[in-house]
Formats: C-alpha cells, structure tokens, sequence
C-alpha cells in the first residue's frame, strides 16, 4: 500500500505552523476599523450596559461583529448565572455563587478585550465554541 493518498480520498490543508485557524480570515483594515467597536463590547459589557447590539444591528464590520456575538454569548451566560445565583441565595448558596459569576463573567470580558486589541478573532475560553455555533447565521451585512 503506498503512503500517498488516492484521488478519491479527502486530504485536509496543511496547518500553519501558527496552528489551526482560529476565526474567520479578515483584513487588516477590517481588523483596525473594527477594532474600537469590538473593545467597547466587552469593556461596557462588564458593567452591565449591553453594547454589543450596537454592532449585532450595524453588522458593517466583520471584525466587530464577531467580538459582539463573542459578548453576547458571555453576556447570556453572565446573566443565566446570576439568575440562578438569586434563586439559589435563599438557600444561603447564591451568597458563594454570586462573586463566583461575578469573576467569571470579568475573566472572559478580560479576554476579549485582550484578544479583541490585539487584533485576533479568537473565541473566548470554555464558552468561545457556542458564540461560533449559536450565532454563526449573523454575517456582515450585504456578504
């Protein structure tokens, strides 16, 4: 048997020496006019101001768009942790669960800020995956 594939067999690309890709491919002038936007996603989101609507309604910018639905996921799950963190306080639990959320929800907007100024598309830790699955029907507009 020999070690070259067949034509009738799938032969994935190679992968950078960078690694596997981690966003969708966009310009470097889509990455810096989209660069503000995706930083205040996160940094506003923190507080509890949903701004990444903004860029979720404009969808002018590839980069921004996707640090928005990046937020937005963060942005869900902050608040379903909270909700539940509430519940839970009458049963004396929601009191050690609320700072828990409160740290995770700074943690991830941390790295999106860090990801969003340098320029990278890359999803958010643990929760990055469901932005990508749950929201990938939002595009930039007129693609």
């Amino acid at each position: 048997m020999s070690d070259t594939p067949s034509s009738s067999e799938h032969v994935p690309p190679p992968i950078p020496a960078g690694g596997p890709p981690s966003g969708p491919a966009m310009s470097e002038k889509e990455i810096a006019d989209g660069k503000t936007m995706a930083i205040l996603c996160y940094a506003i989101n923190f507080v509890g101001f949903p701004f990444w609507i903004i860029p979720l309604i404009m969808r002018d910018n590839s980069f921004s768009l996707y640090h928005a639905k990046q937020c937005l996921v963060a942005w869900l799950l902050l608040a379903i942790g909270v909700v539940i963190s509430i519940a839970l306080s009458f049963l004396c639990i929601g009191a050690l669960l609320l700072p828990i959320v409160g740290v995770l929800g700074l943690i991830l907007n941390v790295f999106g800020v860090m990801n969003a100024a340098s320029g990278k598309a890359v999803p958010l830790p643990v929760v990055g995956a469901l932005g990508e699955s749950w929201f990938s029907g939002l595009k930039k507009a007129g693609t």
